[in-house]
């Protein structure tokens, strides 16, 4: 993942991260759902080492898409 010009941004109330040259994209699925809160992710055009501001959870980069929102399970989320 190290050289792409992109990266996947996942990020909750609790917690935010993304993919990088040690997690890809279902290690960070596995991350998100494992703290049990909701979370919402992008595909960011950018490469994980790129600057970037984020507001209301969100990356602030022109080119930006939305993936969806994630809930788990009751019986996996938290209360």
């Amino acid at each position: 993942m190290k050289d792409k010009d992109f990266h996947f941004y996942a990020s909750s109330v609790a917690q935010w991260a993304t993919t990088d040259d040690k997690r890809d994209l279902p290690a960070l699925l596995e991350l998100m759902d494992k703290d049990g809160y909701t979370y919402v992710l992008f595909r960011v055009p950018v490469p994980y080492t790129a600057d970037y501001e984020i507001k209301m959870y969100q990356p602030q980069v022109a080119g930006t898409e939305y993936l969806g929102t994630f809930t788990l399970p009751k019986k996996k989320a938290r209360k």
